[in-house]
């Protein structure tokens, strides 16, 4: 973890610690709605890094690290959907479009621009939410619709009608400076 968390860090440009916030707290579930079956997933176990200095922002997401309420769903998200064996992670670079003074109290709304990569496929995403500040500590909320073609993830003809064609990913987390 820490080396990804280097990585993430040398990704974003570091120009000064007191500016980069590492996720203590992060949940991302996505849930897929159809007729026939809802599935859910959390991941709660990823580490974004943020610069507020340049509005910078990376996060890797281990693939494995989503849990579902069934071990049968789980295992078959892993190894025939995003076949997290030859793309363990999905990762998302983007850098905040407005300017926020970080050392005041309020909430934002703000748009991402970056890419998502996902499945060995990166695409550019344009993603609204909101950043609040609070006694030093920086929450961000997203809410944001995946297409699963767009990252060419196969879903066999078998399941079709039991996968959304579009999954809705939840993003929360709880961020607070780099300890030096």
């Amino acid at each position: 973890m820490k080396k990804g968390l280097l990585v993430g860090l040398l990704a974003i440009g570091l120009n000064s610690f007191s500016q980069i916030y590492v996720g203590e707290k992060c949940k991302i579930t996505f849930f897929s709605e159809t007729k026939l079956e809802n599935i859910d997933a959390t991941n709660s176990v990823t580490k974004p890094v943020f610069n507020a200095k340049t509005g910078d922002f990376a996060i890797k997401a281990s693939q494995n690290a989503f849990v579902f309420k069934s071990a049968f769903m789980q295992e078959h998200y892993n190894e025939n959907y995003v076949e997290s064996e030859k793309f363990p992670y999905a990762t998302f670079k983007g850098k905040v479009q407005e300017t926020i003074d970080y050392s005041k109290d309020g909430t934002h709304n703000v748009t991402m621009v970056g890419t998502l990569d996902m499945h060995g496929v990166e695409l550019p995403r344009t993603i609204s939410g909101t950043i609040s500040v609070k006694g030093g500590t920086i929450t961000m909320d997203s809410k944001f619709d995946v297409k699963v073609a767009d990252h060419k993830i196969k879903v066999p003809s078998l399941y079709v009608e039991k996968i959304a064609e579009s999954v809705q990913v939840t993003f929360h987390t709880e961020m607070a400076p780099l300890k030096k």
